[in-house]
């Protein structure tokens, strides 16, 4: 038996029609006599400019959208917006049936973005092409332009019965094609085709013309067609001018007319252990110097852990070890940057023979592809013998982003899904899966190049007839039950136009970012299903969550919170912009990114040295104390470290490289965000590729332990399923913990003495010029401007300034220095205090340095950096060695200036 789809009388869909013909009201119907003009059957419009907007008004006011997000201009350029999977194909066929009833209008062309959408629209009037003529009384002549069948655009040209015309803008958007050649000897009236369709003033109804119909060029070809109108559909339009009607997909969702979702999320956990190397982009050099690459690489963080980030871009000879800290990237050297000969992306070669590709990365996909396939396939198998039950044969859509990964005898994702088509059909159905069934359940949609090479070129797959008629001719065949293809693998070519009504799982098996919006993979499987007779399986109104026949299954590899953030821009892209203007805040918002980029050019300032306090003999006394220098000798011993080491590591817990597959159901879409509900998830440990990593020397590079110390270490521990879970990140850490025990070592053996040098007085310049923040210090400040580099010493230096008991202040200079043992070290602040006693009439100074930071507590370890803490310490011994007489108080960490001025008082009371 054949499926025949049926057509539905749905209230939406006459909504759309009714707003584009209502643009039309009082247009006179066209006649033979009134459109006909030498041989030309044409399309002839006799209502005002003036009539046309005073309509296009009615309309938009009736469907209930603000003149300022329809974008209402003098054109005759309209749009129509319909969220994926409503059936717009539907929609702009019955528009031009009722086009043609009501005004008599007979020329009409389709542009669509591929062959992939046109054939979609072909097969869709060929199955409803009767269902339309009963409901219209009549329907047009529906034909693929064919450069090679040019009597058929002569007939569309001459025929007074309507007609349709589908084709792709690559059939006429150059000079050299036919439809603008004006010398040949079948040209109709001596004049190119093109010319002779423009004479027709067709109307234009363009499918999905966010996919390069909006171009300059593309705008201009369009032009040359002469189009009574334009009529554009698509859920996702870039420009929009003219919006007649609107179905968001908030509306569809809440009110049924798409499948519910769920998203089962399939992501990386601790995948720092595996390598990566992304090439995102190259830079070339018109004066002839090698191109440069930008990769995306794992670096170390200070803290010890690790950012998946953008390098800045790298010539020939850089080395990823040292650039990003991470030991996994050991003999990564870059040699070259090149693109091939007829290539359209660069690689990236390294003296260690890998190669990567654009677009691509170094390490292995093998462990997240193969869990995105088994939950594909796990909840393909689950939905499959309750949608049979109903008479519904369930497809899964997956995109690759490699063709040679499937196509290839050894290409991974082939491999991969046999194996787990095998582990699922075991686990539950409890049987075995033969090769015969795993191949026959597989279709795809690539080609063959001459070369040998695959592609999913639509031109070339049309080589493949029998898949190529199957996905996108005969989808009715492909809806049989006896049918055994169930797994459709595509590229990009089926992400835009292309679906089915029974796609029912959708899987992104992508190595990067994709290339195709979630919108536009979700949209693919969004349409109600169909059972064997063609007709729309709805679910009832009180089906419970979780038991519904239209559900979608997304699988993608990343978190459910980077998975709803990325369909949520591309809802706010639409949606977001056009609420703003409605409310009126797009005029504000304007003044503010005004305001905001005028003020982003910081002025210069000048910090001009105030000679009344820098040769006052307060400040001078206080710098001959401060500028005296120090030298530090040390004494650590290694026994110690190693007794502490082996226990802190034993302790160490470093969970291993494992993906954790999250189920989340998709409740409402909202403009704000998805209302969803979790359900569950569950954690399988993968196995990484890893480098070889010298666990001896990479620790003792990173804490200056000898080897022999480092080997007892590791020889003592008995935790080495730490070292093994991800060897890279175990040196980190262990690195990292065995620094905190030598440091505090070092704190214990550590001892300053002056060296009876100091810092030159006559280093202070007379004015520093800077373009950071600063605040005025008139009065007190040895400069009459601080240079702040946080809000903390913004406030200190002002309360400064108006503390009556401080004599001067200083920010320390960048060559004020202490030597520590793991870098140089500048305090923030030196401070001069006075205290009058009233009863004895005496006066006494004070002199206090200062470290301003984020907390009062040197003990606040989620506030101080481990290395901050050291530095603060060693400070503390620097200014105990410069004695007693030379009376310097050190103060850290101070975070507000009460609490040092209560300090401070302390002191001055003792």
């Amino acid at each position: 038996m054949i499926m025949q789809p049926r057509l539905e009388d749905l209230a939406y869909q006459r909504d759309a029609v009714r707003s584009v013909v209502g643009v039309f009201q009082g247009q006179p119907r066209n006649t033979f006599d009134t459109a006909c003009r030498d041989g030309v059957r044409g399309n002839v419009l006799h209502l005002s400019p003036r009539r046309i907007r005073d309509n296009l008004l009615a309309v938009i006011r009736e469907n209930g959208i603000d003149p300022r997000v329809a974008c209402v201009q003098d054109t005759p350029d309209f749009c129509v917006e319909m969220e994926t999977g409503t059936g717009k194909t539907l929609v702009y066929l019955k528009t031009m049936c009722e086009l043609h009833r009501e005004f008599g209008f007979t020329k009409f062309i389709v542009l669509v973005p591929s062959i992939a959408v046109k054939e979609g629209v072909l097969a869709a009037f060929a199955d409803f092409q009767q269902q339309l003529a009963r409901i219209h009384g009549t329907v047009p002549a529906c034909f693929d332009y064919d450069g090679r069948r040019l009597n058929r655009v002569i007939r569309f040209v001459e025929e007074q019965h309507p007609q349709i015309m589908v084709m792709t803008l690559q059939a006429f958007n150059t000079h050299d094609r036919i439809l603008n050649q004006a010398k040949r000897e079948d040209l109709f009236c001596r004049m190119p085709f093109l010319q002779a369709i423009a004479q027709t003033r067709p109307v234009v109804v363009m499918d999905e013309p966010q996919e390069g119909m909006d171009t300059p060029n593309a705008v201009a070809r369009i032009a040359a067609l002469r189009p009574l109108c334009k009529l554009r559909y698509s859920a996702t339009h870039k420009v929009v001018t003219n919006l007649l009607y609107r179905l968001t997909p908030f509306a569809c969702y809440s009110q049924g007319l798409v499948k519910k979702i769920e998203v089962l999320t399939v992501a990386e956990q601790n995948q720092e252990a595996d390598l990566r190397v992304e090439l995102v982009g190259a830079k070339t050099y018109p004066d002839g110097k090698p191109p440069r690459a930008k990769l995306r690489l794992w670096y170390v963080r200070k803290n010890g852990g690790f950012a998946l980030r953008e390098s800045p871009f790298l010539g020939v000879g850089a080395d990823l070890q040292r650039e990003t800290g991470n030991v996994i990237y050991r003999g990564y050297v870059l040699r070259r940057v090149f693109k091939p000969l007829r290539e359209p992306t660069y690689r990236c070669e390294f003296d260690n023979g890998a190669m990567i590709l654009e677009n691509a990365k170094s390490g292995d996909v093998r462990g997240i592809f193969g869990e995105q396939l088994y939950w594909l396939i796990d909840s393909h198998f689950a939905k499959r013998e309750r949608l049979r039950a109903r008479g519904v044969k369930g497809l899964s859509l997956i995109f690759i982003d490699r063709v040679a990964n499937y196509v290839r005898p050894d290409g991974i994702i082939r491999e991969l899904f046999a194996r787990k088509y095998q582990e699922v059909c075991r686990r539950r159905l409890r049987r075995e899966a033969t090769p015969e069934e795993i191949t026959a359940a597989q279709g795809y949609y690539f080609a063959q190049t001459p070369k040998g090479e695959f592609s999913d070129s639509e031109r070339l797959m049309r080589g493949d007839k029998r898949l190529f008629d199957l996905i996108l001719r005969h989808k009715q065949e492909l809806l049989r039950l006896e049918n055994p293809v169930e797994f459709i693998f595509t590229h990009s070519a089926l992400g835009v136009g292309w679906d089915n009504p029974n796609v029912f799982t959708i899987a992104t098996l992508n190595q990067s970012h994709s290339e195709i919006k979630k919108r536009q993979e979700i949209g693919r499987g969004l349409r109600i299903c169909v059972n064997q007779q063609g007709e729309r399986v709805y679910d009832p109104p009180d089906c419970a969550p979780g038991d519904e026949i239209n559900l979608l299954t997304i699988v993608p590899n990343e978190t459910y919170a980077t998975f709803a953030a990325q369909y949520q821009s591309e809802i706010s892209e639409v949606y977001g912009d056009a609420v703003s203007a409605a409310d009126g805040d797009a005029a504000d918002y304007g003044a503010q990114l005004r305001h905001k980029v005028k003020g982003d050019y910081p002025s210069k300032r000048c910090a001009r040295r105030n000679d009344a306090v820098y040769h006052s003999r307060s400040f001078r006394a206080f710098w001959r104390r401060l500028s005296r220098r120090t030298d530090y000798t040390f004494v650590i011993d290694d026994e110690a470290v190693i007794a502490q080491a082996v226990p802190v590591l034993d302790t160490l817990k470093i969970e291993p490289y494992e993906v954790e597959a999250a189920l989340h159901r998709v409740r409402q879409l909202g403009q704000d965000g998805l209302d969803d509900v979790y359900l569950g998830s569950e954690q399988h440990r993968l196995r990484p590729v890893m480098q070889p990593v010298d666990l001896v020397k990479e620790i003792g590079d990173n804490t200056s332990l000898s080897c022999r110390s480092v080997l007892r270490i590791i020889r003592a521990m008995t935790n080495h399923r730490t070292i093994i879970a991800n060897p890279a990140r175990f040196v980190h850490e262990a690195s990292a913990r065995i620094q905190r025990i030598m440091r505090q070592e070092l704190l214990r053996g550590l001892c300053y003495r002056p060296s009876g040098e100091a810092f030159d007085l006559a280093r202070l310049p007379p004015d520093v010029v800077t373009f950071a923040d600063t605040v005025a210090t008139p009065k007190r400040g040895v400069y009459d401007r601080v240079i702040c580099d946080s809000e903390l010493e913004r406030d200190f230096a002002l309360r400064a300034e108006h503390d009556d008991e401080v004599v001067c202040f200083l920010k320390l200079p960048a060559f004020y220095q202490i030597p520590t043992p793991i870098g140089p070290y500048t305090p923030d602040f030196g401070v001069v205090f006075r205290r009058k006693r009233l009863r004895e009439g005496n006066e006494q100074e004070f002199y206090f340095v200062v470290e301003t930071k984020g907390t009062n507590d040197l003990g606040d370890t989620k506030t101080l950096r481990p290395d901050e803490v050291y530095k603060i310490r060693c400070a503390v011994k620097h200014f105990d060695a410069l004695g007693i007489d030379a009376r310097i108080h050190y103060d850290a960490p101070v975070k507000e200036y009460s609490v040092f001025k209560s300090r401070a008082k302390g002191v001055m009371r003792d």
